[in-house]
């Protein structure tokens, strides 16, 4: 019998979860497995999407869903999306004290069950989360990666599109830095639309008008829905699991940890990664203007501090 890929989602009956199954399914990425703290929940997102077979013509119907974290053992991809959601108002670093002590506890069980697997973080705060994941299951940084940069650049080329009157098909551009509202780095000198510089269509205050919006981006959405967006940042992260599954090489913005590209050591931080079969196998530097890397080395001073107070869950 050929083996299918199997790909576990922690934390599927939240709404990032279910998206990430949902894009996952749609796509026959393989098999799934739908694991929340809960049974009911994961159980009812799978029968859900079941029933989207009939009309969307898939056929992956053979789900397991679970309250079980042995159920991941052998899982090529995992994808943690468990935590608590950020609230309106609430910043994504308020997060460490709900969240660390989830992540530690799931990270020590797929240490024990799928040591061999590629592990993407989406848990906020993000990179701190990211870090956590590391220390605990010990893996190798190319298998420990965070899914954050996809959804900001996501964003960063949605309003550059609106703003231009554009396409956003052809828009090209990335997000470096932290997942975070304020250390975000939005990168304009090499952002393109067609190919041209967005210099071309965009004056220099509509740029910044655009930058300021995507740093936001996430606030926006939670005011706007009262908890955190999911359905981007479920295309986002079943990209990154299409990448590895498919070992597509795709270079995608993700959070790793540096290991002294771009000037930077031991710190985790969204940068540009060539994504395949082990996972991040190797990180794409480039040159940024004298402004970017001003906000970049802010940006991973930021993300340490972070860092320094998840180590003290750790203990």
């Amino acid at each position: 019998m050929i083996k299918r890929p199997k790909i576990a989602i922690i934390g599927a009956g939240g709404n990032v979860g279910a998206a990430v199954a949902q894009w996952a399914v749609q796509k026959e990425l393989g098999d799934l497995v739908l694991i929340d703290i809960k049974a009911g929940p994961a159980e009812g997102r799978a029968l859900d999407l079941t029933q989207c077979g009939p009309w969307e013509g898939f056929n992956s119907t053979s789900f397991v869903a679970t309250d079980k974290m042995d159920a991941i053992a052998g899982a090529d991809v995992i994808v943690m999306t468990a935590g608590v959601p950020r609230k309106p108002g609430q910043t994504r670093e308020e997060l460490i004290n709900n969240n660390a002590g989830i992540v530690k506890s799931i990270c020590a069980d797929i240490k024990k069950h799928a040591p061999e697997a590629v592990l993407i973080v989406v848990s906020n705060p993000l990179d701190a989360m990211v870090f956590v994941a590391k220390q605990v299951t010990g893996f190798p940084r190319e298998r420990v990666i965070g899914s954050a940069g996809v959804l900001d650049s996501a964003r960063f080329r949605t309003y550059l599109a609106l703003a231009a009157g554009v396409s956003v098909e052809d828009v090209q551009a990335i997000v470096l830095g932290a997942h975070t509202d304020k250390d975000m780095v939005p990168i304009t000198s090499t952002a393109t639309i067609g190919n041209v510089p967005v210099s071309k269509f965009l004056s220099a205050e509509k740029l910044t008008e655009v930058v300021e919006n995507t740093k936001k981006g996430g606030a926006t959405l939670t005011g706007l829905i009262g908890t955190s967006a999911w359905l981007a940042p479920g295309v986002g992260t079943c990209l990154m699991v299409e990448a590895i599954i498919r070992n597509q090489g795709r270079v995608l913005p993700c959070s790793v940890e540096l290991h002294g590209e771009f000037g930077v050591k031991d710190a985790f931080i969204g940068v540009p990664v060539k994504l395949g079969a082990k996972g991040c196998e190797r990180v794409i530097e480039f040159e940024l203007s004298a402004s970017e890397k001003e906000a970049f080395t802010k940006s991973v001073a930021a993300n340490t501090e972070l860092m320094n107070i998840a180590k003290g869950f750790l203990a």
